[in-house]
């Protein structure tokens, strides 16, 4: 049977793929590189072509993940319809459903991956932080955000609502992170003195 050759990025995407899923399913310990390439149809070479072993995987899924992110917030903070209010809100409680995210952050999650879910939660504060500096400053503008500091209340208000609405560390009922993203509404009003409205209302009520 000929060899299939593939696009370099599609092939380590292929590879990404398919080790997540198997740390999810038999354990990252339990899961050999054989079992990877094994799942795939490659040799165990081309694994080690793209990757030097399973740690590295995990950082490339995790960096894969944390790019898509970053591209999806980007176009939340570049919309010329949203107003700030609006912007902070879908930043902080709407999720981009995709098939790879999810297999990585089900990873992230588990209890004996707390280190990593960790430095995860730092490292997506320190990529989302320009951004919500900006959403503030665009909301100083707008005249709805009244704050002295507008830079220190950002990354306060950052680094409070990553944690709090993560399910991995304050697991709960759906019912209750409902509750959570309703509340989250009230202290950006309260926070950044802004004035509660009828769009924020509309975003926790879609």
């Amino acid at each position: 049977m000929p060899r299939i050759s593939k696009d370099p990025q599609e092939r380590k995407d292929e590879i990404l793929d398919a080790a997540m899923e198997l740390f999810n399913n038999k354990g990252y310990e339990q899961t050999s590189v054989s079992d990877i390439v094994k799942k795939i149809g490659v040799a165990q070479g081309t694994f080690y072509y793209y990757f030097q072993s399973k740690e590295e995987v995990v950082h490339a899924a995790c960096e894969r993940t944390m790019a898509f992110r970053m591209d999806q917030v980007k176009q939340l903070v570049d919309s010329k319809e949203l107003h700030a209010s609006e912007k902070l809100l879908r930043l902080f409680t709407e999720d981009y459903p995709n098939e790879r995210n999810d297999a990585v952050f089900e990873y992230v999650h588990q209890e004996n991956n707390s280190t990593l879910h960790q430095k995860w939660i730092v490292a997506e504060i320190e990529a989302l932080l320009p951004y919500v500096r900006q959403i503030v400053q665009q909301g100083m503008e707008e005249g709805t955000f009244r704050v002295s500091q507008p830079d220190v209340v950002a990354e306060f208000l950052l680094v409070g609502a990553s944690f709090w609405l993560d399910e991995g560390i304050f697991a709960g009922k759906k019912e209750e992170y409902a509750e959570k993203k309703q509340a989250l509404a009230v202290i950006i009003d309260r926070l950044l003195g802004g004035s509660h409205g009828t769009s924020t209302d509309t975003i926790l009520n879609e």
